[in-house]
């Protein structure tokens, strides 16, 4: 089938267009392309405010492009994206690049929709109404068969077969939600699903009663989830990461279900979530070399580096369980 690009203008004269096309460019790359995209948008694309634009842009545009001639602001996003810190490097290697230089450059977060709210009266091109994906009515667990052996919270002990990551590679996750307790403890649970924003907003602050319900996991190795959640009791903050696209009226939606918290986005991914829940623990991370085996240049890898660096740890002395592993079978 391919993949489809949404293009979105606001020119120079303050007019607003649009353009759709099969592959296209959504990562530009420099000056010459910025160039080529205006002109290809103006000759081809359509003005928006004679009703012709109403719901060009539909939810078959995996990936995409906006740029605002009047504020100098370029936003764009892609479909299958490696991963949250990439994306989170990748926006600042072009916003601090020559050809960018006074322009605010943003990866878009929330997809296509994010064009809106950038380019003047664009918001009729994207009138497409989403469906939510089908999410389970449960906390959607990953499987603990064949591996788990026990948890002991006097011990504060999680018990496992074989290796401390058996878990990865038996029953691999998409997502990991972390919580962080009244008295400074977290437990982590492994997810099957990656959709977590839609599954915040669905099932709102009940989640802080039913997770701690389920016996806790050890925390997933980098590059094995591609997305996550922090619930800090304490603080009644509720952070994500995700490569999946969360429009505005889906953050809305969140903040909604859980009245009373701070919700917002958890920039650098994994990484940040580590630190958020008081770890800074490098066998959990990819190494460099795993890095440039998922295509990480070097420019990246470096911006990485520096941010893990920088980071701050989360001071309150929070406290993780700790992972045995059991040779000998299963506790009783």
């Amino acid at each position: 089938m391919g993949c489809w690009t949404a293009y979105a203008l606001r020119a120079e004269d303050g007019t607003s267009w649009v353009m759709g096309e099969k592959w296209g460019m959504w990562d530009l790359t420099d000056a010459t392309d910025r160039v080529r995209l205006v002109e290809a948008v103006l000759r081809r694309g359509t003005r928006v405010g004679d009703g012709r634009a109403r719901g060009l842009l539909g939810g078959a545009f995996c990936r995409g492009a906006a740029l605002d001639l009047v504020a100098r602001r370029y936003r764009y996003y892609r479909c299958d994206p490696p991963d949250v810190h990439y994306l989170d490097c990748h926006a600042r290697q072009r916003a601090t690049a020559s050809d960018w230089d006074g322009w605010d450059v943003e990866y878009a977060w929330g997809g296509r929709d994010d064009f809106a709210d950038m380019v003047a009266g664009a918001e009729p091109v994207f009138t497409e109404v989403e469906t939510d994906p089908a999410l389970p009515d449960a906390v959607p667990l990953t499987s603990r068969e064949d591996w788990f052996v026990g948890w002991d919270p006097g011990e504060w002990r999680i018990s496992v077969l074989h290796s401390e990551i058996i878990a990865d590679l038996l029953a691999p996750a998409e997502a990991v939600v972390s919580l962080i307790r009244a008295d400074h403890t977290v437990l982590d649970h492994q997810l099957t699903i990656r959709e977590v924003v839609p599954w915040l907003a669905r099932h709102g602050e009940s989640l802080t009663e039913t997770l701690p319900a389920h016996a806790p996991y050890p925390m997933p190795m980098e590059g094995t989830v591609s997305a996550g959640v922090v619930v800090d009791l304490p603080a009644r903050r509720l952070r994500y990461w995700t490569t999946e696209p969360v429009p505005p009226r889906l953050t809305a939606r969140t903040a909604a279900a859980w009245p009373g918290w701070r919700v917002e986005r958890l920039p650098l991914g994994f990484v940040g979530h580590l630190a958020a829940t008081g770890r800074d623990d490098p066998d959990l991370l990819l190494t460099d070399t795993e890095l440039r085996d998922a295509w990480w240049d070097e420019g990246l890898i470096a911006m990485r580096n520096t941010d893990r660096r920088a980071l701050r740890v989360d001071p309150r002395n929070l406290r993780t369980p700790r992972v045995e592993v059991v040779d000998d079978g299963r506790e009783s």
